[in-house]
């Protein structure tokens, strides 16, 4: 702090340009801090932008379950079109990809507050190598994705084994 402060030991016997050199060094203390925080917020403002651009990016939630015989992905996909959504599997991998299309505002509407995101999406899922791929089954309501995943029939022969002896 006082390094940021002039030296006014000598100011003392100049008398009234003592009160004008404070008056220009508080003046000079108070713009410099104002550019500070100016350019403080102005950094804060372009986080904030950049987290909300990150926000409204469309990603779908999904749920996934398991029993013996196969294995269901649930994706929430409200306001997107079935057309619009396209489902592969390569590898052992599932990919879910599409997009949610922004809604057409009419030329009387102005929004006030968005919170809905849109936007391309791709989600790939890795997959265990007990899937049969040709069994996949797709079904979309209510907004609702169900990807069902049958399990390959494992060949379960019951086989007795004959102890051979030794004599």
């Amino acid at each position: 702090m006082k390094d940021w402060l002039p030296d006014f030991s000598k100011a003392w016997e100049r008398g009234e340009s003592f009160k004008k050199d404070i008056e220009h060094y508080l003046t000079q203390m108070q713009r410099d801090m104002e550019k500070m925080f100016t350019d403080l917020r102005k950094n804060w403002d372009f986080q904030i932008e950049e987290a909300s651009k990150f926000m409204k990016k469309f990603i779908p939630s999904l749920n996934v379950s398991e029993d013996e015989q196969k294995i269901i992905i649930r994706v929430d996909l409200p306001g997107v079109e079935p057309k619009d959504v396209n489902i592969s599997l390569d590898n052992h991998t599932l990919y879910i990809e599409g997009e949610k299309k922004e809604e057409k505002k009419s030329e009387k509407e102005e929004f006030k507050l968005i919170e809905s995101a849109y936007g391309h999406f791709k989600r790939a899922i890795a997959l265990p190598e007990v899937i049969d791929p040709s069994k996949v089954e797709a079904t979309y309501k209510n907004g609702i994705l169900t990807i069902v995943l049958p399990k390959k029939e494992e060949k379960k022969s019951k086989q007795k084994i004959e102890i051979k002896t030794e004599n």
